[in-house]
C-alpha cells in the first residue's frame, strides 16, 4: 500500500513541476532566503516521500516572501525526526532572530513536528503549526510496519504523545488540514483550527499521497500561515477525543 501511494506521489510531483533532485543528505534541503522575510517555513515531509513532491509548495511560498526549506526525512522513526526538526528551527532562528518560524507537516511528519512542539520544546518557538493528512491518534496503516510501527494507534508511544493537552505553547496556532475521505480527520484537543475538508480526488489513499501537490492545498496553507481559519476553530477538552474515532471520518476504510 506505502509503496504504491509513493510511486504515485513522486510521479506527479515530476508532472506538476520541473523539480532539480532532492539532497541525498537528512538535511534542509538548499533554498535562497529573501533579504527581508514573513516568516520561516519548515516543512516536514511524509514517510518514504522524501523532499521532492513538496518543492513546489516551498517554491510557491518563496514567491510570497517566505524562506521556505525542505527537510529531507524518511518518517521512520518519529522521535529521530523530531531532534531534526529541532536542529532546523534553532538553525531558523539563530539566521533569523525575531522572525516567526512555521511548522507545514505532512502526514507521518506531523506526528515528528508534535514531538517537538511537545516533548524537545518546541511550543515556545513555533508560531504555527500545519497538519496536512496528519493521523495524529495514530493511523492502522503503520500497525506491522518495519517502520513508523509506534504510530499505530493504542501504541505507547501514541498513549503518551496524546496524553494531556494535545495543543501546548502560549502562542502556537493549530490548523488541520485534509481531504473529505482522509483516512484520518486529524483533530487534536485544545485549540485548532479544522479548516474546511477539501472534495476528494475519489480515493483516500491517492488524495493522502499527493497532498502535497493537490491545487486545494496550497491555499489552505497560505491562509493558515497568515492566521486564517477557513472552517471551525474547535477547542475541546484534555482526554476528550478516542483515537477510533479519529478514523475514517466519512465511514470508508482504506478506500
Amino acid at each position: 500500500m506505502f509503496d504504491r501511494l509513493l510511486v504515485l506521489a513522486t510521479a506527479a510531483s515530476a508532472a506538476f513541476t520541473p523539480l532539480a533532485a532532492a539532497p541525498a543528505a537528512a538535511a534542509p534541503a538548499a533554498s535562497t532566503a529573501p533579504a527581508t522575510t514573513r516568516g520561516v517555513v519548515v516543512i516536514v515531509p511524509g514517510q518514504s516521500l522524501g523532499s521532492l513532491p513538496y518543492q513546489p509548495m516551498a517554491a510557491e511560498l518563496r514567491a510570497d516572501g517566505y524562506t521556505s526549506l525542505v527537510l529531507d526525512l524518511k518518517g521512520f522513526d518519529v522521535a529521530a525526526d523530531a531532534a531534526s526538526v529541532a536542529v532546523a528551527v534553532d538553525a531558523a532562528h539563530t539566521e533569523y532572530p525575531g522572525v516567526p518560524v512555521a511548522l507545514v507537516t505532512h502526514s507521518i511528519g506531523a506526528l515528528s513536528g508534535r514531538y517537538y512542539l511537545r516533548d524537545l520544546g518546541g511550543a515556545d518557538r513555533i508560531a504555527t503549526y500545519i497538519a496536512i493528512g496528519a493521523p495524529q491518534y495514530g493511523s492502522p496503516g503503520a500497525c506491522g510496519q518495519s517502520v513508523g510501527a509506534e504510530i499505530c494507534p493504542d501504541t505507547r508511544f501514541m498513549a503518551d504523545l496524546n496524553a494531556g493537552d494535545d495543543t501546548p505553547g502560549p502562542t502556537t496556532t493549530y490548523y488541520s488540514i485534509r481531504s473529505e475521505r482522509e483516512w484520518s480527520d486529524g483533530r487534536l484537543d485544545g485549540g485548532q483550527c479544522r479548516i474546511t475538508p477539501f472534495p476528494t480526488l475519489g480515493n483516500g489513499g491517492v488524495d493522502h499521497a499527493l497532498e502535497p501537490l493537490l491545487p486545494a492545498v496550497l491555499p489552505q496553507v497560505r491562509g493558515a500561515l497568515a492566521g486564517v481559519c477557513d472552517g471551525e476553530f474547535v477547542d475541546e477538552p484534555d482526554g476528550a477525543i478516542d483515537p477510533r474515532s479519529t478514523l475514517f471520518p466519512n465511514g470508508v476504510p482504506y478506500s
